[in-house]
């Protein structure tokens, strides 16, 4: 998973930043994208309550846009701050949980009890992943492992949502499973920092 976080980055860089300069001109704040990013991701919920998976899914991906070209914009135009940072993380929390509960809700309107708690699953180790790493990283300098980070959790859903049928299925079960592995994997990792730290 570290690959995708590696491309990521990659096209942060290359492609991302000539536009991020552009309108930096505008003298816009790096929250505007991120707000516009949380409005994607509400769009996305509202999609998938309404049984459009695939609109969902692409809207998911949207939002994955926003949610990686805010932070290009904020270092390219030197705009970075800890309070963006802090704003940052809390609109990732809510469009997380904004289109997770919309797929809820369609699933609780068609009375699939499975599909709808699987949803649950992940919404749940999803929140519990990040509470982790920020709890963490008031402990030690850095909690970034895992399997399932948010830019992996968005692309396994919009993949499966775009395919459809029992893609679907299988990527909110892979992300059911792998969520809360990456939970147990920043505790045991936090763990074995801080027994290093009293070491010294």
């Amino acid at each position: 998973m570290k690959l995708l976080n590696d491309i990521g980055k990659g096209i942060g860089k290359y492609a991302l930043a000539p536009p991020a300069r552009l309108l930096g001109r505008l003298g816009l704040s790096p929250t505007v994208f991120t707000i516009v990013g949380l409005g994607v991701s509400a769009g996305a919920g509202v999609a998938f309550a309404a049984g459009s998976l695939r609109l969902g899914g692409l809207l998911v991906l949207l939002a994955g846009f926003f949610d990686m070209f805010d932070g290009v914009y904020a270092r390219v135009n030197e705009k970075a701050s800890r309070f963006g940072a802090f704003v940052d993380s809390t609109v990732d929390r809510y469009s997380e949980s904004a289109y997770l509960t919309g797929l809820i809700y369609y699933y609780a309107s068609l009375q699939n009890k499975d599909m709808a708690l699987l949803t649950v699953l992940v919404l749940i180790g999803s929140v519990i992943v990040s509470y982790i790493k920020a709890r963490a990283e008031s402990l030690i300098e850095s909690c970034k492992v895992g399997l399932m980070e948010r830019p992996e959790r968005m692309i396994v859903l919009a993949v499966g949502c775009l395919i459809g049928g029992w893609f679907v299925f299988g990527s909110l079960l892979l992300l059911a499973v792998l969520v809360h592995i990456t939970a147990v994997q920043r505790i045991v990792f936090t763990g074995r920092r801080l027994r290093r730290t009293r070491k010294r």
